[in-house]
């Protein structure tokens, strides 16, 4: 408060505070106003073959702004005469916006990281992994993040290595009480590494089943059949045995219906060449994959055996076409005039 006071006293400017009111305001004016215009329409005139200029000017639009407004405070300081310890501050503080300014730019460019490299990827003919890409992004994120505090803490004169042993301390207590977050880290790199499904694959473990959305250094995102977002932790999906239906060319329908026992044999035969014709008749199945028959006779029934190879496609819905032949099944029983067990349902063996 005192170099406050004796500033007011000898060095109290009234034109040298309007000008610097005037630089703060117009600082204020054109970062509110003229950065977010000026960025639009250099992008605009960007060509369609140079979009990573346009993300590199997505990227850093925020951050200029908060450069530029804090730059216009310094330089209103500065006009202003303000007291030395002051200014000494507001240069560093300045320094330090700038840098974080470019840390939060680069940070925010690594999200379109991924469609930068499938894009090369493309031009040189190399595939680029749809798992690796977000994992990538968000190390890179964390390293440019850790990198821009270092950068900060050393320019405010902060001992960075001291701070480093002690977080190597800290971190090792935190370790031995973190296992599971380490184990779903190490989960994860394992799933990036041997690739057993990419994101948008159908697959099917004993935890879980449904589309794989995206995987974190935590856990992966699993969308189900009937639309529930599940979070596997890496750790639980990387000991398991995984099924890849994505990968799979055909994939084998099966469904067991159990027969009254007073069907006459001739209408249960008739019933399985009529189910193995219609059947055949859809462009889903294999050719001559269809097959009805009796498996066993039970106390309950006749079992019914029917099942057929799918065409798997990225376009198969597995539950859908599996349904198809269920009711395929049920018409052909009902026009034989065929009754199931009273006691018993169809049971889906695959």
């Amino acid at each position: 408060m005192n170099i406050l006071q004796k500033w007011l006293i000898d060095n109290f400017d009234w034109q040298a505070i309007g000008l610097a009111l005037l630089i703060i305001i117009v600082t204020i004016i054109v970062t509110k106003g003229l950065v977010s215009p000026v960025f639009s329409q250099i992008e605009k005139r960007i060509p369609q073959k140079f979009s990573i200029w346009r993300d590199i000017l997505k990227a850093f639009e925020r951050p200029a702004k908060i450069a530029l407004l804090f730059a216009g405070l310094n330089w209103g300081l500065h006009v202003a005469h303000a007291p030395r310890i002051i200014l000494h501050y507001a240069n560093d503080i300045n320094k330090s916006v700038l840098i974080f300014s470019v840390g939060y730019g680069i940070y925010s460019l690594m999200a379109s990281l991924a469609d930068l490299l499938r894009h090369f990827g493309a031009k040189v003919h190399i595939e680029v992994d749809s798992i690796v890409m977000p994992f990538l992004k968000r190390t890179l994120q964390f390293i440019v993040m850790a990198l821009t505090v270092t950068m900060i803490l050393s320019d405010w004169g902060i001992n960075v290595n001291g701070v480093f042993a002690g977080l190597g301390l800290a971190g090792l207590a935190v370790s031995m009480a973190a296992q599971d977050p380490i184990k779903n880290l190490l989960g994860g790199i394992i799933i990036i590494t041997e690739k057993p499904f990419q994101i948008g694959d159908n697959i099917e473990s004993p935890s879980v089943a449904g589309i794989a959305e995206d995987i974190t250094f935590r856990s992966t995102l699993i969308r189900t059949l009937d639309g529930a977002l599940v979070i596997v932790p890496n750790a639980t999906l990387s000991n398991e045995p995984i099924t890849n239906w994505s990968r799979v060319v055909t994939r084998k329908i099966g469904l067991t219906f159990y027969l009254s026992l007073d069907t006459p044999t001739k209408d249960i035969i008739a019933a399985s060449e009529d189910t193995m014709e219609k059947l055949a008749q859809n462009d889903h199945f294999v050719e001559d994959s269809a097959a009805a028959s009796i498996s066993q006779v039970l106390p309950e029934g006749y079992e019914f055996d029917v099942s057929v190879m799918l065409k798997m496609s990225s376009d198969t819905n597995f539950a859908n076409e599996r349904a198809d032949v269920n009711m395929t099944v049920m018409r052909v029983l009902a026009n034989h005039e065929i009754q199931l067990a009273v006691t018993t349902q169809p049971i889906v063996k695959s």
